[in-house]
């Protein structure tokens, strides 16, 4: 009988107050060409382990989409610009295993013709290892193929509760 309550106890209680794994997860992105910015651009959430974390900054840029018919008014599409983060985080064999997708874009205008369509430049990294909690690990190093500039991702993954 007291093991059917139990298990009538878990089933009813919401799986948010279950006890599950919390995790903090600091992300650090910096352009190691500048040297003024060396701190980096810094970004943090709280995720429950095995949940996705979501993170979305910047702004929503209009670009002409279509010709405006005739005597009519140019529709547009709106693209999302800044720092796009989805990530998962589980505690596997004394690690804390990281899948993450991160997504960074700009627009820019072009000089030659003002108002014309921005140029929308982007750089997409998906991230699947493990890494050591409490540690701050690098996780992804690139060039931009478009500009000199380099970048590093380090992540700092803690474990909360």
């Amino acid at each position: 009988m007291r093991t059917a309550l139990v298990l009538a106890a878990a089933l009813l209680t919401p799986l948010y107050a279950q006890q599950r794994d919390i995790f903090k997860l600091d992300l650090t992105i910096r352009d190691t060409a500048d040297p003024a910015a060396k701190g980096g651009r810094r970004y943090s959430l709280l995720v429950f382990g095995q949940d996705k974390g979501t993170l979305r900054i910047g702004n929503r840029v209009p670009v002409p989409s279509g010709s405006p018919g005739l005597g009519g008014p140019q529709s547009y599409t709106y693209v999302d610009v800044g720092v796009n983060l989805d990530c998962t985080l589980q505690e596997v064999g004394g690690k804390v295993g990281m899948r993450a997708d991160l997504d960074i874009s700009t627009a820019i205008g072009s000089e030659k013709a003002p108002g014309a369509a921005p140029t929308i430049s982007q750089v997409k990294v998906n991230i699947s290892t493990a890494v050591v909690a409490g540690k701050p690990t690098v996780v992804a190093s690139f060039d931009d193929p478009v500009t000199s500039r380099k970048f590093e991702v380090e992540a700092l993954v803690t474990k909360m509760n």
